[in-house]
């Protein structure tokens, strides 16, 4: 006999149980969106409100009222950008784009900074500024660079605005970016969604099934297992313990966050893949780097391209033809531009991971890092070679691992205190003790960094095999690769890290 009410809140919104791709409800509910979608997949508008409306509920279920926000800032964008694209008049199209920034950068604001901003008057004027109750709203930060973007390219005549309210609406809502990205961009994702029908080859079904495999393993076999039985703990309490298992719980951060997001960012683009919708890579091996530069543009991609589309290259525009107009700096024009560019860029980027201080410092860090490449490469002129190359990749991994501490400790005190314990308390004695206590761990996270550091060559081969294996084939790699998620996953499903941005 059917239980009406269990049902009924199991379809209700439950902040204690969101839902997320790994999770038993998200198989059901890709097994009815699935469902519905084929059918109505030869009838674009009805495959269009399917896709919006199973987008809403999946916001809903993760989000819950903020829907309503989701809803109404879309409404309010498509409108105001449509008219701006229709619009010729210079100061009226002017009026309406300094109007969807204010509104855009306001809700982000509001929701995602006011007591940041508040803490930081009281304590610089001694003032008694309340601090507001409020929850940050699922992925905020992505649909609103999204729409942001979106609106930027029309302002800019970049690209054009969507066909129907339907299109604009299943571009900001699409189920599988909302919560965590990859941030999708207008001339790559609106022209997709205005094709009358939806084709999905074998080669794209095979590998959207090794993505989400993939990303699976390394979320809930590495990410999640290395950090519920090592990283967390030492990062709780860093006094606790001793220095080598300090610097190892950072190094271990280092791969849990990648395995994390871009596990994440697999799946997405796996799911988009099976629903006929093609979204460019998010991640591409980022600790790989042999500069901090590169770093940025194998790590987060849709973000990283994003703030250099929209911020960096305006930013730097702006200060180059600033300098040009000053006689005395002409000359230097491109350098200050250059890096004043760079440091705001990474300083937006900072904030935009989070309201605190150390996402501001762990931003700025990036920038003036990647701002000292430029001025070393340009004034020693370093020769490209192998041995170089390696000097350049080791520098940049352990400086992107060194950062990753301010990413994750919530204080300055905390950060402290890690290197302090990696600096005074590390004793060579003790290691073969701890390699032995925590060998699980430590076997999967060389495991980890094994699979990272493969040749590119050998990690395309090994898609394209499976892409082009038999049916039979698939199905074994799916059955070994559920049975050891299932051997390791913890019993408790976490969230993914990203979703706190």
């Amino acid at each position: 006999m059917l239980n009406f009410d269990y049902i009924i809140n199991l379809l209700k919104f439950n902040p204690e149980e969101p839902i997320i791709f790994i999770t038993g409800f998200f198989l059901w509910f890709f097994v009815i969106f699935i469902f519905f979608y084929s059918v109505f997949s030869k009838v674009h508008i009805a495959r269009l409100l399917v896709l919006v409306s199973f987008s809403y509920y999946f916001y809903y279920k993760a989000g819950g009222d903020f829907i309503a926000l989701l809803f109404i800032s879309s409404l309010a964008e498509y409108f105001l950008s449509r008219a701006i694209y229709k619009s010729e008049k210079k100061s009226f199209r002017g009026t309406l784009f300094a109007l969807i920034l204010l509104l855009n950068i306001g809700v982000l604001v509001y929701f995602k900074y006011s007591n940041f901003f508040a803490g930081i008057y009281n304590d610089i004027f001694n003032g008694s500024v309340n601090l507001l109750k409020v929850s940050i709203p699922v992925g905020i930060s992505f649909f609103t660079f999204q729409k942001l973007g979106y609106s930027i390219d029309i302002f800019r005549k970049n690209g054009i605005p969507a066909n129907s309210i339907l299109e604009f609406f299943a571009f900001v809502s699409f189920f599988p970016s909302v919560q965590s990205g990859p941030i999708l961009r207008t001339n790559n994702f609106i022209p997709q969604l205005s094709k009358k029908k939806v084709l999905v080859t074998t080669e794209d079904t095979g590998k959207a099934v090794f993505l989400i495999i993939s990303g699976m393993i390394k979320k809930i076999v590495i990410s999640d297992y290395i950090s519920l039985n090592f990283v967390d703990r030492v990062f709780d309490n860093p006094a606790l313990y001793s220095g080598f298992e300090n610097l190892t719980a950072v190094y271990g951060y280092a791969l849990q966050i990648y395995c994390d997001f871009s596990g994440y960012s697999d799946i997405a683009i796996g799911i988009a893949l099976l629903i006929g919708f093609k979204v460019p890579p998010n991640f591409n091996a980022p600790y790989k780097s042999i500069s901090i530069k590169e770093f940025w543009q194998r790590w987060h991609i849709s973000l990283s391209f994003w703030l250099r589309d929209y911020v960096f290259f305006p930013l730097a525009y702006k200060v180059l033809r600033l300098f040009k107009n000053k006689k005395f700096l002409s000359l230097r024009a491109e350098i200050w531009s250059y890096h004043t560019g760079m440091l705001v860029t990474m300083f937006v980027c900072g904030l935009w991971h989070g309201a605190s201080w150390t996402f501001v410092v762990w931003g700025v860090l990036h920038g003036i890092g990647i701002s000292l490449e430029r001025i070393i490469k340009t004034s020693l002129k370093f020769k490209s070679n192998i041995f170089s190359k390696a000097i350049g990749a080791f520098i940049t991994f352990n400086f992107v691992v060194f950062a990753w501490i301010l990413f994750r400790v919530e204080d300055f005190a905390k950060f402290n205190e890690i290197l302090t314990r990696i600096f005074s308390a590390f004793d060579f004695f003790i290691i073969p003790g701890i390699l032995a206590g925590y060998k699980e761990v430590f076997v999967i996270i060389l495991i980890g960094y094994a699979l990272h550091f493969l040749p590119d060559k050998i990690g395309t081969f090994t898609e394209n095999f499976f892409i082009k294996s038999p049916l039979f084939f698939k199905a074994l790699y799916l059955v070994f690769a559920i049975w050891v998620i299932v051997q390791i996953k913890s019993a408790d499903i976490q969230p993914f890290i990203y979703f706190n941005f």
